[in-house]
């Protein structure tokens, strides 16, 4: 293709060959046509010269899209050139963009993961969550009695199940193991539409208290233990002392939700005694059939609950919540992962605030290089399109450094974070192709967000004006001016959102820091138990492990509980007073219910406030007792007595218990949590399934930990034992999600200090740069340095104030979003604003203080010369 083509093209293009001179054409061919007498030859020529002038058209439209694409590589190339001169702006524009980029790349990462990844089963919009809520109570776990009703009379499901996640013990290969199981019934794989990869799933049969014992193992578990035996199906092995055969091995990477399960066994329900399985402590999981809505299914089970509330007095009350199982999954961390992701994109904005003002201070730079380019016949478009793709350059770049610090950053924050977050499905989370456009749609809006306005803004000026200037500088325009000033004011004030934010939650990690636990956790060491068979021999084994700890020298206090403080379970029930006439409401009285040894008091440093502990004479076949906790005695006992008053409640064993003692109150259920009324039961004479040894030892944890097991085994060499840690471990656990947040906010709001900080500073000191020749003059005319040095630090601290007070409005507007979040501060805690009041003030002082000491310096002779 040689240039007279090109050129034609270009000409043709640029004389808008369209349809009107398209008709011009047409009607001279006619014309001459008729001059020459009309005869078909001329007619012929006629219409030869109209066909080739048409396709001298099309061919120099073809024409036109080759050189528009030959300006593109021209500016690219150029873009590239321009951005090499240039190593300082463009390292410090790409590293803002790509931490910016980066950090959205990363909680995108897990943001996509957790709502926005299809869940691994079949049609999951149907898979929906059932839980049980009531007026007063709040949601709840499903009761066994209430899925029997749902399972019977509702018809909106395929399938209908529920789940109850339980350590189990089994023979490993060295020995006692306990193993994560899963108690459900026979539709869950159902439900999830999964079936096993080998052999079958539970039959309804296999469900019933008598059914012979059976079991179906997770493909991890079966890989693990059996060593991918493809001969398994049939085998028997060892299940809680009984045998049990193996009829099915799941898919690998299959999981109910977020349990990461080993072993699934059937759950033994019996449909004329369902309280005999347990209570609202089961998930209930159901599949929607293809033509109900979820709405319609909610109405059909809110139908089904009332009326077993009806026919069931325990009941009453109590309705259903159906939610989709995405929502279900992610309830935990929807909240946070929306905050996370707002903090990450205000820290972006800032950043591009930063490039777009120095892109538009480098546009003031080369108005003369542009005005020169103008006036050789480069449109305005044109000039807008160079700029916007050097912006393009910067993104891309920013953009492919952003995708690797954001793979790196979503790694680190899994492992940074394990103990602060139950991941799930955010476990999986990896760049995959919603990421990676996420990550390109992201740079493509930056360069359009910090690249159009300084574009525009430097395509304006006066074409002869800025000819007349060029070789000696040029002078930004009013507009400009304000524009830049806008933009830090902008940035300082998400500066502050950030900075308000990360203070109430460093306030509320504060605060968490002096809640009185009600407990001593030093030098305690906890491990986890499974204890079997009858009521008799579970309680003589505990006995018989806790004589044997005891004895070891360097114990000094030894106990069990059912559940530990801390550790994220209770037991809450009803409860009355034997002799005392029952309140109207059949639950208008509750508490929460631990079974525990003797010592474990001690062992846990828990102060026994009146009455005694319990003993070792207090066993099975002695009179029944039971403690009470200071809250129990403050809601229920005010003006009478504790001691010898007898309760029965919603327990294993209903028989009465009489209260002989009172106990300190403990933060069982959280940090964050009051103290609720509490009601202890013996041990030894309700022993449960579940049990914590607590021990308070001298000694190294680790080479006592060896001498327990020791004991343990030997009095019983099956018994396994798991999860060995320190008390100190769970209270360090449950402050591990809020030291999250303050760490992971913090850290973004400090970004954001620093980059609001960078803009000030580049603002004020290309003003001291523009105003040089003025400055000069002042202190040629007598102006002392220290007027100009205030001067500049007043123009600074006029931005700063500005951003100030626009962010603390804001901070006021978005204060709700981390209001759930806060303990013991109020989100318009005023020592936290006065704090980011004086942060900020500070570092605006330094930013602008370094320019306005340079201000204040120049030489009058330099200055005079400087333009």
């Amino acid at each position: 293709m040689n240039k007279l083509w090109r050129r034609l093209a270009f000409l043709l293009f640029r004389r808008r060959f369209d349809g009107d001179l398209e008709e011009e054409m047409r009607f001279h061919l006619e014309m001459k046509a008729r001059a020459s007498g009309g005869t078909d030859d001329a007619r012929y020529a006629a219409k030869r010269q109209f066909g080739n002038a048409f396709l001298l058209r099309e061919t120099s439209r073809e024409l036109w899209g080759w050189v528009w694409f030959e300006e593109l590589a021209q500016d690219l190339h150029y873009a590239i050139r321009m951005l090499r001169r240039s190593p300082g702006f463009t390292t410090i524009a790409v590293l803002s963009l790509a931490l910016g980029i980066g950090a959205n790349t990363a909680i995108f990462t897990f943001v996509n993961a957790a709502l926005l990844k299809p869940l691994p089963y079949p049609h999951p919009d149907r898979i929906v969550a059932l839980s049980e809520r009531h007026p007063k109570h709040g949601i709840a776990l499903v009761h066994p009695r209430s899925f029997i009703e749902w399972h019977d009379r509702a018809r909106s499901f395929e399938a209908l199940a529920i789940a109850q996640a339980i350590p189990v013990n089994t023979e490993g290969d060295d020995g006692p193991e306990q193993v994560a199981g899963l108690w459900t019934t026979s539709e869950l794989f159902q439900v999830f539409g999964v079936w096993p990869s080998r052999g079958r799933a539970f039959t309804d049969q296999e469900t019933r208290p008598d059914a012979s014992s059976v079991v179906i193992l997770s493909h991890g578990y079966w890989q693990r233990r059996f060593g991918s035996d493809p001969n398994i199906l049939g085998k028997t092995i060892q299940m809680e002392r009984e045998s049990s055969t193996v009829i099915g091995v799941m898919p690998a990477g299959f999981r109910v939700g977020t349990l990461n399960t080993d072993v699934y066994l059937p759950l033994p329900l019996d449909h004329n005694k369902p309280e005999s399985v347990g209570s609202r402590s089961f998930q209930c999981y159901g599949r929607l059939r293809p033509d109900v809505s979820l709405a319609l299914a909610q109405a059909e089970m809110a139908v089904i609950a009332d009326q077993a509330g009806r026919q069931y007095a325990i009941d009453e009350g109590w309705g259903v919540v159906l939610v989709n199982l995405r929502d279900y999954l992610a309830q935990d961390s929807r909240q946070v992962l929306l905050l996370l992701l707002g903090v990450v994109a205000f820290v972006l904005l800032i950043a591009c605030a930063n490039i777009a003002s120095l892109l538009l201070t480098r546009g003031v730079g080369r108005r003369s290089e542009l005005a020169l380019r103008a006036s050789l016949g480069a449109g305005r478009l044109r000039l807008i399109q160079q700029l916007l793709i050097e912006s393009l350059v910067l993104s891309a770049v920013g953009g492919v450094l952003g995708l690797v610090l954001g793979f790196w950053a979503s790694r680190a924050l899994v492992l940074l974070a394990n103990d602060a977050v139950a991941f799930g499905q955010m476990a999986d989370a990896r760049l995959d192709i919603r990421v990676l456009g996420f990550t390109l749609a992201l740079s493509l809006l930056t360069a359009i967000v910090f690249g159009l306005a300084p574009a525009w803004q430097a395509s304006r000026f006066d074409l002869q004006g800025a000819l007349k200037e060029h070789g000696r500088g040029s002078g930004d325009t009013r507009g400009q001016q304000r524009f830049r000033s806008a933009l830090v004011v902008g940035e300082v004030a998400l500066a502050v959102v950030l900075l308000v934010g990360a203070g109430l939650l460093l306030r509320t990690f504060s605060q968490l820091l002096q809640v009185k636990l009600g407990f001593q956790p030093e030098h305690v060491l906890t491990m986890h138990m499974v204890v079997t068979g009858g009521a008799a021999r579970r309680a003589n084994l505990v006995e018989g492990i806790l004589d044997r700890v005891e004895a070891l020298p360097e114990v000094r206090a030894v106990g069990t509980i059912q559940f530990l403080p801390l550790g994220g379970w209770t037991n809450r029930g009803p409860l009355h007073f034997v002799g005392r006439p029952a309140p109207a409401a059949p639950e208008s009285m509750e508490s929460d219910t631990s079974v525990v040894s003797h010592g474990y008091f001690a062992a846990m440093g828990i102060p026994v406030l009146r009455g005694r502990p319990f003993g070792r004479q207090d066993r099975m076949g002695s009179r029944r007792v039971a403690l009470v906790n200071q809250s129990f005695v403050n809601r229920y006992c005010r003006q009478e007595d504790p001691l010898g008053l007898r309760i029965s409640g919603d327990w294993s064993d209903p028989a009465p218990a009489e209260i002989v003692g009172v106990v300190g109150d403990i933060r069982h259920d959280g940090l964050t949590l009051e103290p609720r009324p509490t009601v202890f039961l013996a041990q030894a004479q309700g022993p449960g399934y579940i049990t914590y040894l607590v021990v308070r030892t001298t000694a190294a944890p680790e080479g006592l930990a060896r001498a327990i097991r020791h004991e343990i085994l030997q009095v019983d060499h099956n018994q396994p034992v798991t999860d060995l840690k320190m008390m100190d471990e769970y209270v360090s656990a449950s402050l591990a999600r809020p030291k999250l947040y303050a760490a992971l906010i913090g850290a973004f709001a400090c970004l954001a200090l620093v980059l609001a900080a960078v803009g000030l500073y580049g603002l004020m000191a290309y003003a001291v740069s523009r105003r040089t020749h003025e400055i000069g003059i002042r202190i040629a005319l007598g102006a002392q340095p220290q007027a100009v040095l205030r001067s500049i630090l007043v123009q600074g601290a006029r931005l700063a104030l500005m951003g100030l007070a626009l962010g603390v409005v804001c901070a006021i507007l978005a204060s709700r979003f981390v209001a759930s979040l806060l303990y013991g501060v109020s989100p318009g805690d005023v020592p936290t604003y006065a704090g980011v009041a004086a942060l900020l003030g500070a570092v605006a002082l330094i930013a602008a203080y370094v320019p306005a000491r340079r201000a204040s310096r120049v030489d009058p002779m330099v200055a005079l010369h400087y333009e």
